[in-house]
């Protein structure tokens, strides 16, 4: 926070106009969440627009256990989030909300006479997505997540995401060979970066790979703090405990195969 103060500062003294702050609940990578309530505190001093990405995160908010985690994201001016991936949705659907609806409106509002609503007629009152988004229309994305919310409500979802939150803290926590990398959850990831220890950046991406091709699990890779990793993104509402002991016992075999 006082990196960011700072560069607000000499941007300022630079003849630059500082507008916006993106503050992320809940990263791709780590699923670390930023302090939101600093950045809000801030922009409100500064007069700057938060916006929060909460693609990976911003869903646990509806969850009362959670939700501390998140604090501050309820103070956005603009938020974030993919219902597809921490919504049990399909690809692809993702939300954006706007505090300020006149200013969404006339961010993409535009003059062309081909886009002027009449003052009757099935536009008059409805919402006009030519003026929400730069598209002039959109696919019904929507439609899913509709369906989704009437099929299994809100208490569902919160259930599920709660669970996969306590299944990463598992496998976090089932340690044996590997080492936990990047932790910074915030007490709301979904997801667990390791390593196995001892192991160089090309054995422990060998041990991804054999995982995978034995058809066991698919974790993906990533690099974290500069060192590749073993990624474990913990999205779905089948996920059960005993899949996680499976995936730990299969890559610690694996890991002393590759380690020699």
């Amino acid at each position: 926070m006082d990196e960011l103060a700072d560069a607000v500062t000499a941007d300022r003294a630079r003849g630059h106009l500082p507008l916006c702050v993106v503050g992320s609940a809940g990263t791709v990578n780590t699923g670390a969440t930023d302090d939101l309530t600093a950045i809000a505190d801030l922009c409100a001093e500064e007069g700057m627009w938060f916006h929060v990405d909460g693609a990976f995160g911003a869903l646990a908010y509806l969850s009362e256990k959670l939700r501390p985690a998140l604090e501050g994201m309820e103070r956005a001016d603009s938020l974030a989030f993919d219902l597809h991936k921490w919504g049990y949705m399909p690809y692809d659907v993702g939300c954006v909300l706007v505090r300020d609806a006149a200013a969404h409106k006339a961010a993409f509002t535009t003059g062309a006479s081909y886009l002027t609503a009449l003052e009757r007629g099935p536009v008059a009152r409805g919402i006009r997505f030519a003026e929400r988004t730069p598209e002039l229309s959109r696919g019904f994305r929507a439609l899913k997540v509709w369906m989704s919310l009437k099929a299994f409500g809100v208490d569902a979802l919160v259930d599920q995401v709660e669970k996969n939150v306590e299944q990463a803290s598992y496998l976090a926590g089932l340690g044996g060979g590997f080492a936990r990398v990047g932790a910074g959850g915030g007490g709301t990831a979904d997801l667990v970066c390791f390593r196995y220890s001892g192991a160089t950046d090309a054995e422990n991406k060998e041990i991804l790979m054999r995982v995978q091709e034995r058809g066991i699990a698919v974790p993906s890779g990533t690099v974290v703090g500069g060192r590749f990793a073993i990624r474990v993104a913990n999205t779905n509402h089948r996920s059960r405990r005993e899949d996680f002991d499976l995936l730990i016992d299969a890559m610690e075999t694996i890991g002393r195969e590759v380690m020699g």
